[in-house]
């Protein structure tokens, strides 16, 4: 019969207290060695896996058991210095994301805990290659930024329905180089108002070429592309050329309603013959 669940996580908090209570009392007499700790752990540990697998009804002393564990392989390897200074702390990340993804791969409908798995994994990420050299500082922003805008690719990419996410994506990217670019001094002056406008630029010209038969994307794309190329140019010319840039813009609009291929003039033609072809 197994134990109620009360009365089982009563015997394995209590049984845990009163151990490492004891060493630690013998600690402050003795000086006991790290090891000795290390190996308190390593048994305690297999000896909570052992009441899982005795009763599997309950998944939480898998908690425990893994804390214990790999707690002692930590303090072992930190001790025999495999695990040194820039190592330590992507390790410790690592390691607790491991049970958020081992819930999700449990059960796949439950996906927040890749939540925290994915924050925990980026961040390890981010300071191990900082400590190794291979993320400088002035990349620190961008690597973030677009550790923040790659979820959102994923959620697009998963599910093609959810166009939304690219545009947190998108944004995060586009900001993100631009900071790493400022950054190294890449962009400067005037370059940096061009890249702003003709970043802003692109999604409206992707949204006309993914249809053709809408055509308004390119009158906001097309402005803002000829003002990021005019900062691109010079920055002299501004004065005078953006706005007559902005007049021939809305001259070309208020113009087009009245040209044979406005979309305006074909709508009403089209509704005219229909009307006609009732009428008959």
């Amino acid at each position: 019969m197994s134990e109620s669940p009360s009365r089982k996580q009563g015997l394995i908090w209590g049984g845990l207290l009163i151990v490492f209570g004891v060493i630690g009392l013998f600690d402050s007499f003795m000086n006991l060695s790290l090891w000795i700790w290390v190996a308190t752990m390593v048994v305690s540990g297999l000896g909570v896996l052992a009441v899982y697998f005795a009763d599997q009804t309950e998944w939480w002393p898998l908690i425990p058991a893994y804390i214990l564990l790999v707690l002692s392989i930590f303090v072992g390897a930190v001790e025999l210095e495999i695990l040194r200074g820039a190592l330590i702390a992507p390790v410790v990340l690592t390691v607790a994301a491991i049970p958020f993804l081992i819930v999700y791969f449990r059960d796949r409908s439950q996906w927040w805990p890749l939540i925290p798995a994915y924050v925990l994994l980026l961040i390890a990420a981010m300071v191990a290659l900082i400590d190794t050299g291979l993320l400088g500082d002035v990349w620190t922003a961008t690597f973030i930024l677009g550790g923040i805008g790659l979820p959102f690719l994923v959620v697009y990419l998963r599910d093609r329905k959810n166009w939304w996410a690219l545009i947190p994506a998108y944004v995060m990217f586009a900001v993100g180089l631009m900071v790493g670019l400022i950054d190294n001094r890449v962009l400067q002056d005037s370059l940096i108002p061009a890249y702003v406008l003709l970043s802003i630029a692109l999604p409206f010209f992707v949204v006309y070429a993914t249809d053709t038969s809408r055509w308004w994307p390119l009158i906001p794309g097309g402005v803002l592309a000829m003002m990021g190329v005019i900062f691109l140019m010079t920055g002299e010319l501004l004065g005078f050329v953006v706005p007559i840039l902005i007049i021939i813009a809305g001259v070309l609009v208020l113009g087009g309603q009245f040209l044979p291929w406005s979309p305006g003039k074909e709508t009403e033609k089209s509704e005219e013959d229909g009307g006609s072809l009732t009428e008959d």
